[in-house]
Formats: structure tokens, C-alpha cells, sequence
């Protein structure tokens, strides 16, 4: 789990990454990520995905992948983005999309 020093939690801290971050995807995740001093990741779902239940499961997964990660990301804010699609794949499939947006970002120590 993610613990909440380690989480973006306010408006202007996603404006900020989505303005002057790069973007990197896969066919289910998209990174959005700046260097910074100490690593924090923050998750958006859109209405896009599906109701709330499943936008929450699928936040919960990304938000456990990335908490398995956290201590070997270097500095870093990041936001992960999940697509429609991401509703119908399995913790596994995101799990391993993340893992490959952290290494193509070189953000995994």
C-alpha cells in the first residue's frame, strides 16, 4: 500500500506533472512523470473506465502495484492514468504494464 507521504494529493501537484512531465503508455496505463527529490505517484481513473466500483478497483490495483515498486523508484512525481480498457484486465496485466512505464521511464533503481 501506498502511504500518504508518498501520495500527490492536491490539484496544482497533477497540473504540475501534466504540464511540464513526459508522457509514456502502454495499451492500458499512461505515465506522466517529472524528477523530483522524493518519490510521490498519484492515480487518476477517469469516468471513461466504468462506475465506481470498478474505476475504485482499478485504483486499488494500480495503487498496490506501485506501492510494491516504491522503494525502488528513484525521485520522482509521477501520475498513472488508466484507460478503458484497463476495467476488464487482471491485477498481473497491470502490474506488469507499470513495471515496464517505470523501466522505460528509468525511474526503477
Amino acid at each position: 500500500m501506498l502511504d500518504k507521504a508518498h501520495r500527490l494529493n492536491k490539484h496544482g501537484s497533477y497540473s504540475f506533472v501534466y504540464r511540464n512531465g513526459k508522457r509514456l503508455s502502454e495499451p492500458d496505463v499512461v505515465l506522466f512523470f517529472t524528477p523530483a527529490r522524493t518519490v510521490r505517484v498519484g492515480f487518476s481513473v477517469s469516468n471513461k473506465v466504468g462506475k465506481a466500483v470498478v474505476r475504485n478497483k482499478v485504483k486499488r490495483r494500480l495503487r498496490a502495484a506501485a506501492g510494491l515498486k516504491l522503494s525502488r523508484l528513484k525521485g520522482c512525481q509521477a501520475v498513472v492514468s488508466a484507460n478503458p480498457s484497463a476495467a476488464g484486465k487482471d491485477y498481473a496485466t497491470l502490474d506488469g504494464e507499470l513495471t515496464r512505464l517505470f523501466e522505460r521511464a528509468g525511474l526503477l533503481k
